[in-house]
């Protein structure tokens, strides 16, 4: 049925072509900018007298410079101040609006596959997973938590919507829609020096349009589709005078699964909600006895909802005196990768709350303040996971210009509160249990110096004061660019950059009652006020070049090494005894409770990691665009304890096993008196290398080691995209965008879950059936756009077209075709 819409869809869009009106603007009224924010598909709507005109207008001397300026867009992410594309010092890429809506994009995440350097996979229909670079998945064989990307910084219009409590991006929580983007603007490297912590593995901002006199009082964009996709957004703007303007908007998305099912561990298979519930309750490895668990999973055909209003308001009395205030409101909700120890992987996650951001420029000051104020549910239906959290973001800072010398120097303060007190029914119950805060003050200066024409010398620094762990953290970036001539540079950076401590890592004191299930009675998370934070230097070398004014190439490699990686590992397993059991009288037993206790610490593990990123962008002709990059990369591992979690704990089971029972015959007597006694093991990887010969030649433990030069599969080692936009008629557009990656291996510790293992030791199953071996994938997308007149669009989209189903993350969904219809109005 959806095929023979879409036929239908495209037969009316042809049959329009009969009495479509021309869209072009008039000529007579085109200005420099306006001309400096077409697109090269904007260009192909005039004829070649037409193109003429315009290139007086920008003074422009051949139809290949023309192209370049069209190419070349400016960038003020590489270095906080405007410059063009090509002369940025940086590894950087922007898509442009026009090129967004052009591709297809249905998200933002989807977008960032056009930008090298950028993995993006599907775990729902609309929810992703986004890292620049790799190297995540730190460590192996533990949460998935440990898999997100929480190395990246993404800021809307230069405010951090960064988490805090976990640390990462809650992609689906960003609340700026396609319709509102003007740019999307990505720096890959360390950018610490500049944006602050977590900007380790690079920036990406998204910066919404301006609104000026050009500006459509009503626009929107609308498309709906396949899996009960609709997707839209509603701006209604306008400048009021030269001064002053305003501007409001809306944007919903909502999104199904194509499949209720949701993987369960115990199992080791997809199961509906009814199977999952009652193999559940007949699980013989333990059962999960909290029935509000299946709230987490009591919407499980909804992959993804989301809907908000943002409002503009922007005031300039001139150049160095204007500002802008924006604020928006916000709820979502998506069904991703669990962040805990569930029984089964899929959990879904929620957001409420609004933002305020102030930006002005006083006299050459630049100034802005934000605010965040989210309550946010990590884990739907887990007591302890649901908070209220509030962030504050002041920056400050000041250009000066000396001839060949310009320095920006910088003042920042941030202020992030978490409080869990009022989502629990007491205390004890949550991760925090109190009203808890992170605070960093930073200090930054920017060196932009060019001894002659051809050289240029940046030298950006920050030293960061954190109040957890109370620190001074430094930051840097060097960079060096020369121009060889117009139309090639070389550029070297080296640069420093650090991750933050998060909340969870920082103030967890939080019980797990694990009643009913296998293993310890309790475990307890614990915190780390004393964290080394990670930390990654990076050596990389960059090529641009334009071989021909149609042809802007990218050639950048890198070389980084990041150390002081954090997570959650066992200290100590203790036993406390209160009775025994004789039953057995040669061999009695002791009866009590056990809890694992663990806490947030940096392991002796470090990543390096190298890879080779090749960019494209050519205008083959006025009708045909190509945009296309390729990227490869590999990290190694050293000092790598090839041990989880679990393995640690069991580890300490084995030890204190021998301690009870060497123990227990002296200490019966007090014991049998009434008074308890607890005996503990704080054993780790290493400190009984015959322990661990023992455990594992029983098959109770794999032989643990300690490990150099050992190959992170999580990411895949090559990806890339090819993207062609074909314009056969001035109102027909036709953009189809290939996406491949190479298969990869995530590890993590539910793939050796002892609740798995069992089902084989059981003889349930014979095997496992999934495991974190993810195929590799091709992806082809199409969009076909009409322009019927100066108001009116109308399209079809296909997203995986070609209906490649495997999954893209591992336990996660199998992601098929995706087949929207839609239009664009501008009034």
């Amino acid at each position: 049925m959806t095929k023979k819409i879409l036929h239908l869809f495209i037969l009316l869009i042809f049959a329009a072509t009969i009495n479509a009106q021309n869209i072009k603007k008039d000529i007579s009224t085109l200005t420099r900018s306006d001309v400096l924010e077409m697109s090269i598909e904007d260009l192909a709507n005039y004829d070649l007298e037409e193109v003429m005109k315009i290139m007086d207008i920008v003074g422009a001397s051949s139809i290949e410079e023309l192209y370049e300026l069209l190419l070349n867009k400016d960038v003020t992410s590489a270095s906080k101040s405007e410059e063009s594309l090509f002369d940025s010092p940086l590894s950087t890429t922007v898509l442009s609006s026009n090129e967004i809506i052009t591709s297809g994009a249905t998200s933002i995440e989807e977008a960032l596959r056009m930008v090298p350097g950028v993995i993006v996979r599907e775990k729902t229909n609309g929810v992703y997973d986004v890292q620049i670079r790799g190297g995540q998945n730190m460590p192996m064989n533990n949460m998935l938590i440990y898999a997100e990307n929480t190395t990246t910084l993404v800021m809307v219009d230069g405010r951090p919507v960064f988490n805090y409590g976990m640390g990462g991006i809650l992609w689906e929580t960003l609340p700026i829609s396609l319709g509102e983007l003007d740019r999307i603007e990505v720096v890959r490297g360390p950018s610490s020096a500049l944006y602050g912590p977590n900007a380790v593995n690079g920036v990406i901002n998204l910066i919404s349009k301006n609104i000026n006199e050009d500006t459509p009082v009503i626009s929107t964009n609308i498309q709906g589709g396949s899996l009960s996709t609709f997707i839209g957004d509603v701006n209604v703007k306008k400048q009021i005078n030269d001064k002053l303007a305003m501007g409001i908007s809306g944007s919903f998305e909502t999104r199904n699964r194509e499949s209720e099912e949701i993987y369960a561990i115990y199992a080791d298979e997809f199961l509906s909600i009814s199977e999952f519930v009652d193999q559940n309750d007949n699980n013989p490895f333990g059962k999960w006895s909290n029935d509000s668990y299946y709230e987490m999973i009591d919407e499980a055909d909804i992959a993804k909802e989301k809907k908000g209003v943002n409002a503009y308001i922007a005031y300039k009395e001139k150049d160095n005196l204007t500002f802008n205030v924006s604020t928006g409101y916000l709820e979502s909700q998506a069904m991703t990768s669990t962040l805990g120890d569930n029984p089964s992987l899929h959990n879904i996650r929620s957001s409420e709350g609004y933002h305020i951001n102030f930006v002005s420029n006083l006299f050459g000051f630049n100034l802005q303040a934000s605010l965040n104020n989210v309550e946010q549910d990590f884990c739907r239906g887990r007591s302890g996971w649901q908070q209220s959290t509030e962030q504050y973001n002041v920056n400050l800072d000041y250009l000066l210009k000396w001839n060949k010398l310009s320095f920006r120097p910088g003042i920042s303060y941030q202020s992030v509160y978490y409080d869990d007190r009022d989502n629990i029914e007491k205390l004890g119950d949550g991760f925090f249990n109190a009203r808890v805060a992170l605070r960093n003050f930073a200090a930054s200066g920017r060196f932009d110096f060019t001894p002659i024409e051809k050289l240029r010398l940046v030298a950006a620094l920050r030293a960061e004061k954190y109040n957890v762990p109370d620190k001074w953290m430094p930051s840097y970036q060097f960079i060096g660019s020369y121009k060889i001539n117009e139309n090639n540079l070389f550029r070297a950076v080296y640069s420093r950059a650090n991750q933050s401590t998060f909340m969870i890592n920082a103030y967890s004191n939080y019980t797990w009652n694990r009643d009913g299930l296998k293993g310890p009675s309790y475990v307890h998370f614990g915190d780390n006020n004393d964290p080394n934070m990670m930390v990654m230097n990076m050596i990389e070398l960059g090529f641009r070049t334009r071989p021909s004014k149609r042809i802007l190439l990218d050639i950048e490699a890198f070389y980084n090494r990041a150390k002081d990686f954090s997570a959650l590992m066992p200290d100590e397993l203790s036993y406390e005894v209160t009775d025994i059991d004789f039953s057995e009288p040669t061999s009695p037993s002791p009866i009590g409770e056990q809890t694992l206790h663990t806490s947030h610490r940096s392991l002796d593990v470090e990543s390096k990691q190298f890879g080779i990123s090749i960019s494209a962008d050519m205008v083959i002709s006025k009708k045909l665009q190509l945009k296309a990059h390729v990227n490869w990369q590999q990290t190694k591992l050293d000092n790598f304890t090839d041990a989880g979690r679990d393995n640690i704990a069991t580890l300490q089971g084995g030890e204190l096993t021998s301690i009870v029972t060497a123990n227990l015959a002296n200490d019966a007597p007090t014991i049998l008196s009434g008074k308890p006694k607890t005996y503990s093991s704080d054993l780790q990887p290493g400190e009984n290398p015959l322990l661990e010969q023992y455990l594992a030649s029983n098959g109770i433990l794999k032989q643990i080691e300690v490990l150099n030069d050992v190959d992170n599969e999580a990411m895949p080692s090559f990806w890339g995209s090819l993207s062609l936009t074909y314009k056969p008629i001035e109102k027909l557009s036709i953009t189809a965008q290939g996406y491949y990656y190479d298969n990869y291996y995530m590890y993590s510790q539910y793939e050796n879950d002892p609740r798995r293992a069992a089902l084989i030791a059981y003889n349930i199953k014979p095997e496992l059936e999934y495991s974190g071996n993810m195929d590799s994938k091709f992806l082809l997308n199409a969009k076909i756009n009409y322009k019927i007149n100066d108001n009116i669009d109308v399209f079809v989209n296909g997203r995986n077209i070609l209906d490649n189903d495997s999954q893209e993350y591992v336990f996660m969904d199998k992601i098929g075709g995706l087949y929207l219809a839609g239009i664009n109005l501008r009034f």
